[in-house]
């Protein structure tokens, strides 16, 4: 009689199944752990797009108050005063256009300086960091600072067209690109401001 030994393994289709239960339960959880990754970096984006908009809109607002209080210290040392809304629609002229402008953070003593928005890097936001308190700040300033995806304009129109102005509405577009997306995202944020200093 010969002797014929039984080998005991794994037979092909047993290995392939196995590989399929294994890749099976390992890619599907990496599946969602990357999903969730995007989606909680395009929140992120949406959170920052939104408040860039909101700041367009306050630093619009600031731009006028910073006018008015001028005109206060001017006529309380004895001067005759400016027109602060006039002031505001001749220095702000370029956010008044159909292409907009960028407004940068003024410095303190400073108004929020106007930035003319012909091209989309023009309105492009760089981060900058500040060496006072270890802050970061967005700016459409190039040199030296860290691009960032979004880009700020804002644009503002006078009611009426022509004579007192009443009233000026200030739109804030932050736009962006998340990942491979082939659409840009957008953000818009609107406010009015009101001539309610009675200036003119």
């Amino acid at each position: 009689m010969p002797n014929t030994k039984q080998q005991s393994g794994f037979s092909l289709v047993e290995v392939l199944v196995a590989i399929t239960i294994l890749l099976l339960v390992i890619v599907g959880p990496l599946q969602i752990i990357s999903r969730s990754i995007s989606s909680t970096n395009f929140a992120t984006e949406q959170i920052n797009a939104w408040f860039l908009a909101q700041e367009g809109i306050e630093l619009a607002q600031k731009g006028r108050d910073d006018l008015v209080l001028e005109d206060f210290e001017d006529k309380l040392g004895g001067g005759s005063g400016t027109n602060p809304m006039s002031d505001f629609l001749s220095d702000y002229s370029d956010c008044f256009t159909a292409d907009g402008c960028g407004l940068n953070i003024g410095d303190g003593t400073t108004l929020a300086t106007p930035v003319t928005c012909g091209t989309v890097s023009n309105c492009r936001l760089y981060l900058t960091s500040s060496s006072d308190n270890d802050r970061s700040s967005y700016q459409h300033s190039v040199s030296g600072n860290t691009i960032t995806p979004y880009t700020r304009v804002v644009r503002m129109e006078r009611t009426p067209a022509t004579g007192t102005v009443r009233e000026i509405k200030v739109t804030s577009t932050v736009t962006w690109r998340t990942g491979s997306l082939i659409s840009g995202q957008r953000v818009e944020a609107v406010s009015y401001l009101f001539n309610v200093y009675d200036t003119d």
